[in-house]
């Protein structure tokens, strides 16, 4: 029976190995019984409101367990100078075994939250802590250059900008200024006129990009223009450290979240990690949704239906539900919870409807490749002898960001937005099947393969996938990039191999990988596949200018004349993981 009194308190100290105090709010079931104890570390704010559909501390302590929501270093209520994921790996694993210890606790440690609280719960595992025993990591990260700060060699410039300036600069502030409240005031305005201008769609323009309106130097120093051999990746990526983590996980992931192939990533490696070492295999979820946003029907421009919502996971409760129910069966031993209940469960679009798998990528699916053909057709078939397409790349007038699987002001959209606006546009070559004649579901990896040239040194290539539908619309089902001058950096999909840039000859064919991540759709029938070809999406990614100079600090762009070949010596093509009904 849930408890019907919980307890809560305020400012609970955590004390550092070097001395610092961390400050965690705690509930508890108000008997004097022993439990679980389930952790998040988050620099948002722990007295700030969280989304109790996503996790509901109150319903988790009157569940049977102490939770424990902590304030990072150097943010808000606990003591240090913040210095982001550098500083979660030794203060994750000494925050869980002080979790551990609590009054109450029987010494079983638990983790929860997404994004960055998701990924403090990995920092601390790589450290082994004995007392952590399960983790449910949510739309989050292991390697930064996949989506967190870079992706295909392209600078993360909307999340990153947005995050600093948004999420962490306004408590920054307060922090440093909070004994000079005029000082505070100044501070403040300026802060907040910088949020209103990126909420206005604003504020992202500056070339170089040094020049961002950036006063406290946030963006830079949270990770903005860092490159693909800067030192830091081999301290904050998780990638090739799964290995040192033998707890189970249960990963949380959105079809439109910034992080999806992020959290599949994870998934993945955890599931080999699981086999090597013949432990609990890790358990996947995954939802239509954008990054943190899981209450009600509709994203972007559809509506996915009631079992879509993270309320109604299913028809078969909450997205809290689902947290207790893994934490039921790995700290508490109960596992009742997840019998009957598939490891892995993905909603496919299209069809609005959850499917179950044993896992991930889902068993008996294959590989189907689409090639680009002349007069902007996309077909099965293979290419024939025909001329290549061609368009001008402009940074001064970049392709802007409409949805997709990003993190940006509300003003640029997220999730299945239309495209027809950008379709229209010079810079896009847009290529479109027939009318399905029968639904068509994909539901796996996405890659595309380019053969192009450009008159530039370096510049960019972005591929997307839509679902057209009989009216016209164009909504935007996956999308990648990649930066040319990184090709050997990202030489297949879901492969990483940072290396410094290396040019392009202008003029020459070159062979690119892009990787889209992967997606979950049923295109209808009476709908047609699409693809469409750029090379900006502006702020998602920071624009090339295209004169094989960083955008850090190139002040001056060219326009770049690209090329996209299609014929049988160089068969662009994407490629989609396809299911049976």
């Amino acid at each position: 029976m849930p408890s019907t009194e919980i307890t809560v308190q305020i400012n609970v100290p955590a004390t550092m190995r070097d001395g610092v105090t961390l400050m965690a709010n705690v509930y508890r079931p108000a008997d004097d019984g022993e439990y679980p104890v389930l952790l998040t570390r988050l620099p948002y704010g722990k007295d700030q409101p969280r989304d109790p559909t996503y996790f509901d501390p109150i319903k988790a302590a009157r569940h049977g367990y102490i939770v424990v929501v902590q304030d990072v270093r150097g943010r808000f209520a606990s003591e240090g100078e913040f210095g982001t994921f550098p500083q979660e790996i030794e203060d994750g694993y000494d925050s869980v075994e002080w979790a551990a210890k609590l009054p109450g606790s029987d010494g079983m440690v638990g983790m929860w939250g997404l994004s960055y609280f998701g990924k403090t719960q990995w920092h601390a595992a790589t450290e082994r802590p004995s007392s952590l025993k399960s983790m449910a990591p949510g739309q989050t990260w292991g390697n930064h250059l996949n989506g967190a700060s870079l992706r295909g060699g392209a600078q993360e410039l909307g999340l990153v900008h947005f995050w600093a300036q948004g999420a962490i600069g306004p408590g920054e502030i307060l922090r440093r200024h909070a004994k000079d409240p005029e000082k505070l005031n100044e501070k403040l305005t300026q802060a907040f006129g910088i949020i209103d201008e990126l909420l206005a769609g604003d504020g992202y323009d500056a070339l170089p990009l040094s020049n961002l309106h950036d006063p406290d130097n946030l963006s830079l120093a949270l990770g903005l223009g860092r490159g693909l051999e800067d030192s830091i990746w081999n301290v904050v990526n998780i990638e090739g450290k799964y290995d040192r983590i033998e707890v189970p996980t249960f990963h949380i992931g959105g079809w439109y979240d910034c992080f999806i192939g992020e959290t599949l990533r994870q998934y993945e490696a955890m599931k080999a990690q699981a086999a090597e070492t013949a432990t609990r295999p890790p358990r996947l979820l995954i939802g239509p949704w954008t990054h943190g946003a899981f209450e009600g029907t509709t994203c972007g421009d559809l509506d996915f239906g009631m079992m879509s919502a993270g309320s109604f996971v299913n028809a078969d409760g909450s997205l809290t539900d689902r947290h207790l129910r893994w934490f039921d069966a790995t700290l508490k031993g109960d596992e009742s919870t997840l019998a009957d209940r598939p490891p892995v469960e993905v909603f496919v679009m299209g069809e609005n409807r959850w499917r179950g798998y044993e896992e991930w990528p889902v068993p008996g699916s294959r590989e189907e490749v689409w090639h680009l053909h002349s007069e902007g057709v996309l077909s099965r078939e293979d290419p024939g002898s025909y001329p290549p397409d061609e368009y001008d790349y402009d940074p001064r007038d970049p392709a802007p960001t409409v949805g997709g699987s990003s993190l940006l002001p509300p003003i640029h959209g997220s999730g299945p937005r239309d495209q027809r606006e950008i379709e229209s546009r010079p810079d896009v070559l847009v290529f479109t099947s027939d009318a399905l004649q029968e639904d068509y579901t994909v539901l796996g990896a996405v890659h595309a393969t380019l053969f192009a040239a450009s008159s530039a040194p370096d510049t960019d290539f972005i591929v997307r996938l839509t679902d057209v539908y009989p009216d016209g619309r164009s909504i935007v089902v996956a999308d990648g990039i990649i930066r040319t001058s990184a090709r050997e950096s990202y030489p297949s999909p879901g492969v990483i191999t940072p290396t410094g840039p290396s040019p392009i000859e202008p003029g020459e064919v070159y062979e690119f990988s892009v990787d889209m991540w992967a997606t979950g759709i049923t295109f209808l029938a009476g709908h047609r596949i699409r693809v469409d070809v750029t090379s900006s999406s502006f702020p998602r990614w920071d624009r090339n200018p295209n004169t094989g100079e960083g955008s850090m600090n190139a002040a001056n762009t060219e326009v770049a004349h690209q090329t996209i070949f299609h014929d049988a010596e160089h068969p662009s093509h994407v490629t989609l993981t396809v299911v049976d009904k």
